[in-house]
């Protein structure tokens, strides 16, 4: 008669299983969230207190809650004025950066020309000469053409400004693609513009909504540019409408809390509403 013996399953005296945390684990992870709630605290309350602010009426009765300030803000001919121009100069800055610097992309990354690194070289190193540097200069050829107070114009130097930069996430853009794209396209009888347009051009669309979003809210949030390159109250933006306030009416901290929030709720929008595409779009090629 053979002994039956029932071994017992052993327990591994090893690590534990993954997804078990330990005491210190625990303590990082505790200490990290404190960080990270503390700087979203830190974030948000500068606009809780303009929301506050622009909320709450001091008079000779005393203090109430009010909506008399986001009331009078919209019946103010300059603010939709300045509103109108901001709006422009972000449309037209966004339409020339995105043909000139997917036309660029296109060059740099897929035609691959002669010299064209050491171009793509300059227009890195051009990323780095911050725009005070040529701002004067800039102005005085401007103001010799007679387009000082011109809006197209001042949207040109908008997308000028931050062309060598559009033309750098989009020759990644264009690197990351795989080649046989392009010479499917050529074989099935496409020309390059054909091929660019139709099937290139399409799939850039993440990194050109992450360049279009992030010259809206440079263009909408921008003083210098504007300030200088269109002087006539008829066409300030919201950024110099805000500088200028103080000067040109009597100082309201309610009104000019209003202002400011409203001012920047279209780039808490397009931020919100396109920010899905933004990691794509200045990820795009780095790896390759």
């Amino acid at each position: 008669m053979t002994d039956t013996v029932s071994l017992a399953p052993l327990r591994s005296a090893g690590p534990p299983a993954r997804g078990s945390t330990g005491p210190w684990q625990r303590i990082f992870s505790g200490f990290g969230l404190a960080v990270l709630v503390l700087l979203a605290l830190v974030t948000v309350a500068p606009i809780a207190y303009m929301l506050t602010t622009s909320l709450h009426s001091t008079d000779t009765a005393g203090s109430s809650w009010t909506l008399e300030q986001w009331g009078v803000l919209f019946q103010q001919p300059e603010l939709l004025r300045a509103i109108g121009n901001s709006a422009m100069l972000c449309v037209l800055a966004i339409i020339v950066q995105s043909v000139v610097g997917a036309l660029a992309g296109f060059a740099f990354g897929i035609l691959r020309f002669p010299g064209s690194q050491v171009v793509l070289s300059l227009l890195i190193v051009m990323m780095l000469i911050p725009l005070q540097t040529y701002i004067i200069p800039e102005f005085v050829n401007v103001g010799r053409l007679g387009l000082v107070g011109n809006v197209p114009m001042t949207a040109l130097i908008y997308a000028g400004t931050q062309m060598p930069f559009a033309v750098f996430i989009l020759t990644n853009f264009f690197r990351s693609l795989p080649d046989e794209l392009l010479e499917s396209a050529v074989i099935d009888g496409a020309s390059y513009p054909r091929a660019f347009i139709s099937v290139l051009l399409p799939l850039a669309r993440p990194a050109l909504i992450t360049l279009g979003v992030l010259t809206f809210i440079g263009v909408w949030n921008d003083l210098l540019v504007a300030l200088l390159f269109l002087p006539d109250g008829d066409t300030h933006t919201v950024g110099v409408l805000l500088a200028t306030v103080n000067s040109t009416r009597t100082f309201d901290i309610n009104q000019v809390m209003a202002t400011s929030l409203a001012s920047a709720i279209p780039c808490f929008a397009v931020f919100l509403t396109f920010q899905r595409y933004l990691v794509t779009g200045l990820t795009a090629g780095i790896g390759k």
